[in-house]
């Protein structure tokens, strides 16, 4: 079974700790590790004698993870000393002892964690925790709780604050890690290793060093987040420019992960990721004890708060009439002055939950001597988990109402201290549910608004540039328009009204960030967007229709138009212009920037009379698909690897990359598999794929990985002829980031139309074309056809050693010779 290349030190099986301080590893060291960890200890100032072999170690294998604390002049000797043991992995602490050198250090770590092909945490780290294996590699004094939630800090002293606030209020984690340098283990490895970490349920995330690969990043962090929650604090806002900040919300948007602002939030997240229901909307009921904590919490639905006021039904309210008392409040918030009683709270709650506009509910309770608010809670404790829809709870207070606070923490239904915090923890469930959705979106297959023709406008750019031109001239960029069929016409005929304020004009550009790419603005236009810059909403390309539509919503310029300013048929224009921009800076990396303003409605139509934009000759030497895209951070949908695909019988499928929308045709199409096609391909009797393997096949990175599949329209039953899959392609990158496991499965009825050839070529030639030393697959030995059609295909057949019954099927992936 392969190991990631982060498990020596995620969950060491051998472990070195060389010290000459004591470190708090061994008050918790369970006995099975312990008894595979060698400790050396040095005298202040002198370096510690080590010895021949390591307990744990086998002759001829390497050490997992070596721990060392050792002052900063003695390093280089200690290295020296450990090399002959190979660790794996290596965590370099901070020391008392002041560096008089810090970067010499951190090169000579760097140099040797890349040498050695060893993981890296450090120098001056903080180490990490992974308190369900009792291992506190960290110089936090105790092992924090177990949990299902992991912290990764690019800060030691975040991540000590992190871990003596969860020591409070009885946070666990599964993993809790300080990344400080990152010169060889950097955040991506550890978001790759944690997205497939059973013990993990969710990540919170402090940042505050520049991003090494903004590609990388998003890889990873879209990777973790399509599976498990993601929360991101990013400091350093202020010191960045405004464009910057506004490239890393859209990142996090698209990566379905939320970003929060305040060190507080962070705790928050952290708390109420533990829910297992998610909200679908912001739409939040009140139900309190009190008016003040109710107008304090419904005070959070202010103009872009993370809540909104929800309206009850009628029916709602009526109900709640005849429950409360005279003089309570049951239009939202929900108040009542009466003692609060366990039946009292468990039919407002119910009622609350019935309420088709309630999207989850706020529970606020202040401190009343009248209410027995350890029943209540216990109350609390039993429906919250249950419910249909989030509940979150504040009991306001800190001597009476910190150990109630406590105890439903325990439960597993966060409360918190302050309306305040209370609202922005649901903001936050909310806002995962709205990314997780921008997460899934994906351009068409095919274009919908005409074939670009992509060789025809980048040749017209690369003229212009030969001019020596850094802006396109006013043609050659109405051209381009043209090029990618933009809906946009030119404002300059004598008979066009002249502009004035009350055409309320729109303006949308594009930059190009260094980590993120290229960024797409839409808001105000004139001399009101020059004034008005931050009332733009921003994305990222490359952009679908719903991505489009989502984007203009969230600009604060279109929530102030007047209700139907833009005509329905002149809105889908604006949300096609923005869909085809998109398309024309993904596919001409020459463009740096692009600017459209104003742009103005007239009669049925979009006009503008400026277009500028800014080309270099820096960007876009290859074609962008066969470069990977490299000036984006999200990998356009692969149009190029769709084919069509003759089945026989005057039939015609389609080869094509998977989309997140496939995931219930991939789901009847492993339930239609005969129970034998299962067995051969999953090695069980499995009768469907479960969510998280769904997901996984579904919500793919092209940048490091594919699945095909091969497609036909079929009628089922007396319905109409829709897109059925009909085989399916697919490979995964091992844990040692050079070769990938591939899987292929050809429906029962479709086996001998080629179909397994023709999908499996082309997965070799992707996963050659994307940089892969070599592709593997595990096949049962009596499954003949299969080991016929790899051994065709040029793959060698080796025998599995650890077991008789499998097949080792693998091919090196030579770069392809031209």
């Amino acid at each position: 079974m392969f190991r990631h290349k982060l498990d020596p030190l995620f969950q060491p099986k051998s472990l070195l700790i060389v010290s000459d301080n004591p470190l708090p590893v061994f008050q918790a060291l369970p006995s099975g590790i312990r008894a595979n960890t060698t400790r050396v200890d040095a005298e202040p100032g002198q370096l510690p004698d080590f010895p021949a072999t390591l307990a744990g170690v086998k002759p001829g294998s390497r050490l997992d993870l070596a721990v060392v604390c050792m002052p900063p002049l003695m390093l280089e000797e200690v290295f020296e000393a450990i090399e002959r043991y190979r660790p794996m992995a290596l965590i370099v602490m901070a020391h008392e002892v002041i560096d008089p050198d810090p970067d010499r250090t951190r090169r000579l770590c760097g140099d040797w964690a890349r040498t050695n092909h060893c993981a890296l945490l450090g120098p001056f780290s903080f180490g990490l925790q992974r308190p369900s294996l009792g291992l506190n590699l960290s110089q936090h004094p105790l092992l924090a709780h177990s949990g299902r939630a992991a912290l990764v800090a690019q800060s030691r002293t975040i991540m000590a604050s992190v871990l003596d606030w969860a020591d409070d209020v009885h946070v666990g984690f599964s993993a809790a890690i300080a990344l400080g340098q990152e010169s060889v283990t950097r955040l991506p490895d550890v978001l790759d290793y944690l997205a497939t970490d059973t013990r993990t349920d969710s990540i919170a995330i402090y940042i505050d060093d520049e991003l090494e690969s903004g590609r990388e990043f998003m890889s990873a962090i879209r990777a973790a987040a399509s599976v498990k929650p993601v929360v991101v604090l990013k400091a350093g806002a202020a010191n960045e420019p405004r464009q910057a900040d506004l490239a890393f919300d859209a990142a996090l948007r698209r990566a379905g992960a939320v970003r929060v602002r305040y060190f507080i939030q962070l705790f928050s997240a952290l708390k109420v990721f533990n829910y297992s229901r998610r909200p679908r909307g912001r739409r939040v009921a009140v139900f309190a004890n009190g008016e003040a904590p109710a107008r304090l919490a419904l005070d959070m639905s202010a103009e872009d708060g993370p809540i909104i006021r929800a309206e009850l039904d009628a029916k709602t309210i009526r109900r709640l009439s005849k429950l409360l008392e005279p003089g309570s409040k049951t239009h939202n918030p929900v108040v009542t002055h009466q003692p609060l009683t366990e039946p009292l709270v468990r039919e407002i709650l119910q009622l609350l939950m019935e309420d088709a506009g309630v999207d989850g509910v706020l529970v606020m309770f202040a401190p009343d001597p009248r209410s027995d608010f350890n029943r209540v809670s216990a109350a609390l404790a039993e429906f919250a988990p249950k419910a249909s829809k989030p509940v979150i709870s504040c009991f306001m207070g800190d001597a009476g109402m910190r150990p109630i606070r406590r105890r439903l923490d325990d439960a597993g239904t966060s409360a918190f201290r302050t309306p305040e915090s209370a609202a922005n923890a649901f903001g936050i469930l909310a806002a995962y549910h709205y990314n997780q959705e921008l997460l899934l979106q994906i351009q068409p297959a095919e274009p919908e608004h005409g074939k670009p023709m992509i060789e025809q406008a980048r040749a017209r750019i690369r003229e212009s540039l030969g001019h020596g031109n850094e802006w396109l001239e006013p043609d050659a960029a109405w051209a381009l328009m043209r090029d990618f069929h933009v809906p946009l016409q030119q404002l300059d005929k004598p008979s066009i009204k002249p502009l004035s304020i009350d055409d309320l004009p729109a303006a949308v550009w594009v930059e190009r960030d260094a980590n993120f790419g290229p960024v797409i603005r839409f808001g105000a236009g004139g001399v009101l967007g020059r004034f008005a810059p931050d009332q733009a909403a921003a994305d990222l390309a490359p952009l679908n229709y719903f991505l489009a539509r989502r984007m203009v919503k969230r600009s604060q310029f279109w929530k102030k138009l007047p209700r139907g300013f833009y005509p329905e048929p002149v809105f889908e224009q604006l949300l096609m212009l923005l869909e085809l921009l998109s398309d024309l800076v993904s596919e001409c990396p020459e463009v740096l920037s692009l600017r459209i303003d104003p742009i103005v409605v007239r009669g049925q139509a979009l006009m503008t009379s400026a277009i500028h934009i800014q080309i270099s000759q820096t960007h876009g030497a290859k074609d962008p698909a066969v470069d990977g895209y490299a000036h984006m951070s999200v990998h356009p949908y692969p149009r190029r690897w769709v084919q069509r695909l003759p089945l026989g019988d005057d039939k015609v499928g389609v080869l094509r990359p998977i989309r997140p929308d496939d995931a219930q045709a991939l789901q009847d199409f492993i339930r239609g598999l005969s129970e034998q096609a299962r067995y051969m391909r999953f090695v069980s009797m499995m009768r469907e794929l479960t969510p998280r393997m769904l997901s996984r096949y579904t919500h793919v990175d092209y940048h490091r990985e594919l699945a095909l599949v091969a497609t036909c329209e079929l009628a089922q039953g007396q319905g109409q002829p829709h897109e059925t899959i009909v085989g399916l392609a697919h490979y995964l990158r091992n844990p040692d980031g050079r070769g990938a496991e591939y899987a292929l499965v050809i429906g029962d009825d479709w086996q001998g139309h080629g179909l397994g050839r023709r999908l499996m070529s082309r997965l070799i030639d992707a996963a050659r074309e994307q940089g892969l030393e070599y592709i593997e697959g595990m096949v049962l030995s009596n499954n003949r056809p299969m080991l016929s059609l790899m051994t065709k295909l040029g793959m060698t057949n080796d025998p599995d050693p650890d077991d008789s019954s499998m097949r080792r099927v693998w091919m090196s992936l030579e770069p392809a010779v031209f």
